[in-house]
């Protein structure tokens, strides 16, 4: 599979091409969060270490980049990227080949880390995650690793606005029933205004999750929670829909490792690779026959995902 892939269709950044330093079929994580679109996570761990070759990684940056018609250059993909060792080096190299804002999309899990917050410093803009403010409810949704505390999360959160010149954009995702209760979501604007990122991004499940019990909230209800979370908060809306310029080579094999890192619909394929309606629905049909992606209808919604 390509370390490079993409660009995805993100609606918080644009047209993004994506860095995966992490193995697909292994989904390393620190988390196993129950609405994640990549699926469940395979191995759990809070271990740093060099997951992918990081030759490997370089070699692909190198030949990736630059890169025409991107938003963002973002690390992201089957797991959480703080894992890989050498995130800081890899953020260096990509700077050093194009001029596009350098993202990092991190649950934040380890940034009580010192070491973790120097490389993720390193980036334009992180996107750090915090979908719970308590050790129950943090338990609950993203079923982290034993040795993972809320409050140690929220922590690293302060410390990382301190010493971070960029911008940080928070998520929280919402499920419902889970930690959508006016207690959590207190505890959460509280946790939110110590943090003080630049952006407060509210989220609820949208594609295919892991766990089918993770349902979405209503917009009315989520519309509510951006009250509470105050003036910084915004639902995130849909993606970019203008098409990119058609992309070259073998699209198939592009198709399938999009759809390896997240579910997307036949207009994401359109517009991320620049296809026409007409070839792309014909290439999703045949990978579908050929069983290397299949077909998911979530909401009323087909999407397209990883054949498993």
């Amino acid at each position: 599979m390509s370390i490079v892939f993409g660009p995805v269709p993100s609606r918080r950044l644009g047209y993004s091409l994506g860095i995966d330093l992490l193995p697909p079929d292994a989904k390393p994580c620190t988390v196993d969060c129950i609405y994640c679109q990549v699926g469940c996570t395979v191995v759990k761990t809070i271990k740093r270490g060099i997951p992918v070759p990081s030759a490997e990684v370089n070699r692909a940056i190198d030949a990736a980049l630059p890169k025409a018609g991107i938003d963002a250059v973002s690390f992201s993909g089957s797991g959480e990227p703080t894992l890989h060792q050498d995130l800081g080096q890899f953020i260096d190299r990509v700077k050093a080949r194009c001029r596009t804002a350098v993202a990092v999309i991190t649950n934040a899990t380890l940034i009580d880390r010192p070491d973790v917050r120097r490389d993720l410093a390193k980036a334009d803009l992180v996107l750090p995650s915090l979908d719970a403010a308590t050790q129950a409810v943090f338990e609950k949704i993203n079923r982290p690793h034993p040795a993972l505390r809320a409050d140690k999360m929220i922590e690293g959160l302060v410390q990382f606005r301190k010493e971070f010149a960029g911008r940080i954009y928070l998520e929280i995702m919402f499920v419902k029933g889970v930690n959508d209760a006016p207690a959590e979501l207190a505890a959460l604007a509280k946790a939110a205004e110590r943090i003080n990122p630049d952006r407060i991004h509210l989220n609820t499940v949208a594609r295919p999750p892991a766990e089918s019990f993770a349902q979405p909230l209503t917009p009315d209800e989520l519309a509510r929670i951006v009250r509470i979370m105050g003036p910084k908060a915004t639902s995130i809306g849909p993606g970019p829909t203008a098409a990119r310029e058609p992309e070259t080579g073998d699209i198939e094999t592009k198709i399938v490792e999009l759809v390896r890192r997240r579910a997307v619909t036949l207009p994401d394929l359109i517009g991320s690779l620049g296809l026409e309606r007409a070839s792309a629905g014909d290439l999703v049909d045949k990978l579908v026959r050929d069983k290397k992606i299949k077909k998911v209808v979530h909401g009323g919604v087909t999407y397209f995902r990883e054949y498993y």
